[in-house]
C-alpha cells in the first residue's frame, strides 16, 4: 500500500487545482458554444460562415484556455509560498503537518532519505526526571544522564546522529514522596499534582547549544487549565527544530526550592516529530 503523502495532503497539488479549473472552464465555455450556436441560427449564418466562425471562436478559446493555465499556476505557486497561507493552514496542524511544512529546512541528505524511505518521521516524546529536593535552580537534562527507565530516555541531553527532532510542545509536571523513605522519583505518579507556587511564580528557559529554543519565560505557561490539552502543556507557537550532536538544556528556576513535602522532584516532556530510519 503506498504511503500517504501528508506534505500533499497539506496543500493540493498543482494537478488537483487544475483539475478544478478546466472542469469549470469546460462548463463555461460549453455554456458558451451553445449560446454561439443558438446566435448564429439567429443571424441566419450559413454553413460556410457557421464553420468560420467555430475555427475563430476553438482558436480563442485554445488562448483563453493557455492563459487561465498560466494564470493558476502563477497563483498557485504564489500561495503555496505565502507567509500567510502558511500560518493559516498551521492553526490546527499535528506535529507531523508542522514537520512536513518545514521539511525543506533539513539538510538535503534528510530530505533524500525521507523521501527514498530509507528514514522515516516518528512520533517522539524526550523526558528527564529530576529531584529538586533543597534546589531552586535546575537543569533538566545534563551531560552527565544516561538513558534509564525513570530517569531519562535520551543520552547525554543530545539526539543521537541523524535524528532531526521538531518541538512542537513541552510539558512540565511535578510529584513528591508520600514520605522520607519514599524517595525514588521512577515511583512518583507525575501530572496528578498541581504545579507549587515556587515553579508557578518562576522562570523557564531552554537553549540547544548557544542557540535559544525558549527565551526566558514565566514557569506559569504550564499551569493550564484548557480541558482540550494535555494538563501542564505549553505548545510552541513558533516550532522549533533540535538537531543532533547539540546539548538540550531546558532550565527551571524556582523562586525557592520546594519545602513542607518529601523528596519533591519535576518531569519536563518535550513532544513533536522526528526523524528515525525506516
Amino acid at each position: 500500500m503506498a504511503d500517504i503523502n501528508e506534505q500533499k495532503d497539506l496543500y493540493p497539488s498543482m494537478e488537483e487545482i487544475e483539475g478544478v479549473e478546466e472542469a469549470q472552464l469546460d462548463k463555461e465555455e460549453s455554456a458558451l458554444e451553445k449560446q454561439e450556436d443558438q446566435d448564429d441560427r439567429v443571424d441566419g449564418v450559413g454553413d460556410l460562415g457557421r464553420s468560420n466562425r467555430r475555427k475563430r471562436r476553438g482558436s480563442n478559446r485554445r488562448l483563453r484556455r493557455n492563459n487561465r493555465r498560466r494564470t493558476v499556476r502563477k497563483s498557485y505557486n504564489a500561495g503555496k509560498q505565502s507567509t500567510a497561507v502558511k500560518v493559516g493552514l498551521t492553526k490546527s496542524l499535528t506535529s507531523k503537518g508542522e514537520f512536513e511544512l518545514r521539511r525543506q529546512q533539513l539538510p538535503a541528505d534528510i530530505q533524500k532519505a525521507l523521501k527514498e524511505a530509507r528514514m522515516q518521521t516518528v512520533d517522539a516524546a524526550i523526558y528527564t526526571i529530576k529531584g529538586v529536593k533543597d534546589r531552586s535552580d535546575i537543569d533538566l537534562m545534563e551531560a552527565s544522564d544516561d538513558k534509564k527507565a525513570g530517569v531519562t530516555n535520551i543520552n547525554r541531553a543530545q539526539l543521537d546522529n541523524g535524528k532531526y527532532f521538531l518541538l512542537t510542545d513541552i510539558v512540565l509536571e511535578y510529584a513528591h514522596g508520600a514520605d522520607a523513605d519514599d524517595n525514588n522519583p521512577a515511583d512518583f505518579e507525575f501530572g496528578q499534582s498541581a504545579l507549587p507556587a515556587q515553579i508557578i511564580n518562576g522562570t523557564f528557559e531552554m537553549t540547544l547549544g548557544t542557540k535559544v529554543i525558549v527565551p526566558e519565560i514565566s514557569a506559569g505557561i504550564f499551569d493550564d487549565t484548557d480541558s482540550t490539552k494535555r494538563k501542564f502543556q505549553y505548545k510552541l507557537a513558533n516550532p522549533k527544530w533540535l538537531r543532533p550532536a547539540m546539548d538540550i538544556t531546558p532550565k527551571l528556576n524556582m523562586t525557592k526550592a520546594i519545602t513542607g513535602v518529601e523528596n519533591p522532584a519535576v518531569k519536563i516532556t518535550l513532544l513533536g516529530t522526528m526523524t528515525e530510519k525506516a
